[in-house]
C-alpha cells in the first residue's frame, strides 16, 4: 500500500469516526433532554391488567404491599414464600379485593423447587409478564461469624436465585416481546457496609447480574423487554430490626409503604433504575471517587462502623443458628 492510499484509508477512518460522534452526541443530547423533561412533567402509567405477575417474598412486608398494588391494577398474581400462612393471607387479601391470586410455597434457595414451582405457576395463570425478585435474607453477622451453611444460603437465596427464575420465565419474555423483571437489590449492592460481608457481597452480585442482563436485552432487535433495579435503604420491615444509626435524622429509614410507593411508580413508568431516598444517588456516586480513608470517617461520623452490631434476629432463619 502507498503512502498515498495510506493517507487515504487515514482520513476515511477519522471521518468515520467524527461522524459516529456526532451521532453519539445528538443521542446522548436527546437522552439527557428526555430525562429532565421527565423529571418536570410526570410519565403516565402504563396498564399491568391482566399481567401475570410473579413476587417472591410475598408473604410480608414489601412483598405483601407491592401484591396488593398490582391486584389494585388489575393483574394476576402468583405469591411465592416459604412461610405457607402468612402466603395465604397475602393471597386472602388480594382476593377480598377481587383480585386473583395463585398461592405457592417455594424455597428459592433450592433450584429445583424454582422449576417445580415455575411449572405449577404456568399451569394455574399462564406465563409470567411481570417478575418481581424480591426475597431475601440477611444474618448480620461479621466474616468470622459466619457459618458456612449461612454464606451459602445468603448467595442462594440473594443472588443465585434471580439467575434460576429468570431462566424459567425469560424465554417466554423474549418470544413474545413482552414483559418487566424487577430485582430488588440494596443500596448496599452499589457501596459496602460493615458487618455484613455476606449481604453486601451478594446484593453487589445481583445488582451485576441485573445490569448485565440489561444490557444484553439492548443487544435484541426492537427490544420491549423492561427491566428495573431498585436499591432502597434501610427499611422498617423487621428484616434489619434494631440496627439504627448515630444521627438517624440525617437519613431516616423507610417505611415499607413509602418505599413501595417509589418501586410501583418505577415500575409503572419503566425506569431502569431507582433509589432510595434520592440522597442515595449522591452517596453512591461519592463512594466511587472518595478516598476509603475519607469513606472511613463518613462511616464512624454516621455511626454506620457498628450499626448493625444492634441487630436482634428474628425472622426463623436468623434465629437458627443465632
Amino acid at each position: 500500500m502507498t503512502f498515498v492510499s495510506q493517507t487515504q484509508s487515514a482520513g476515511k477512518s477519522s471521518m468515520a469516526f467524527l461522524l459516529d460522534l456526532l451521532v453519539l452526541l445528538g443521542q446522548l443530547l436527546k437522552i439527557f433532554v428526555e430525562t429532565i423533561i421527565s423529571w418536570i412533567i410526570p410519565a403516565d402509567y402504563k396498564s399491568v391488567a391482566g399481567e401475570v405477575c410473579l413476587i417472591t417474598g410475598a408473604g410480608n412486608g414489601m412483598g405483601r404491599l407491592m401484591a396488593l398494588n398490582f391486584a389494585q391494577r388489575k393483574a394476576k398474581l402468583v405469591l411465592w414464600d416459604m412461610d405457607a400462612e402468612a402466603n395465604k393471607e397475602t393471597g386472602a387479601l388480594v382476593e377480598q379485593m377481587g383480585g386473583t391470586a395463585f398461592v405457592d410455597v417455594c424455597d428459592v434457595s433450592d433450584k429445583e423447587e424454582i422449576k417445580k414451582a415455575a411449572k405449577r405457576a404456568r399451569e394455574a395463570v399462564g406465563d409470567i409478564t411481570i417478575l418481581v425478585n424480591n426475597a431475601g435474607i440477611v444474618y448480620a453477622k461479621e466474616v468470622l461469624e459466619l457459618s458456612e451453611k449461612q454464606i451459602e444460603q445468603t448467595f442462594k437465596v440473594n443472588t443465585l436465585a434471580h439467575f434460576w427464575i429468570v431462566r424459567e420465565f425469560l424465554p417466554h419474555m423474549l418470544k413474545t416481546n413482552h414483559g418487566h423483571i424487577v430485582t430488588l437489590a440494596s443500596t448496599v449492592g452499589l457501596f459496602a457496609s460493615p458487618g455484613m460481608p455476606d449481604y453486601c457481597s451478594s446484593k453487589h452480585a445481583v445488582v451485576g447480574f441485573h445490569q448485565s442482563l440489561y444490557y444484553d436485552l439492548q443487544n435484541f432487535k426492537n427490544n420491549n423487554i423492561k427491566t428495573t433495579l431498585v436499591c432502597p435503604y434501610h427499611v422498617k420491615t423487621g428484616m434489619f430490626r434494631g440496627v439504627t444509626v448515630t444521627h438517624p435524622w440525617l437519613v431516616p429509614s423507610l417505611t415499607p409503604t413509602e418505599c413501595v410507593d417509589s418501586i410501583m411508580h418505577a415500575i409503572l413508568t419503566n425506569r431502569p433504575f431507582v433509589a432510595m431516598p434520592r440522597l442515595m444517588y449522591l452517596v453512591y456516586n461519592a463512594a466511587t471517587w472518595l478516598p476509603m480513608e475519607a469513606q472511613t470517617l463518613c462511616y464512624r461520623f454516621l455511626g454506620a462502623d457498628t450499626a448493625i452490631r444492634k441487630f436482634k434476629p428474628n425472622r426463623p432463619y436468623q434465629l437458627e443458628d443465632s
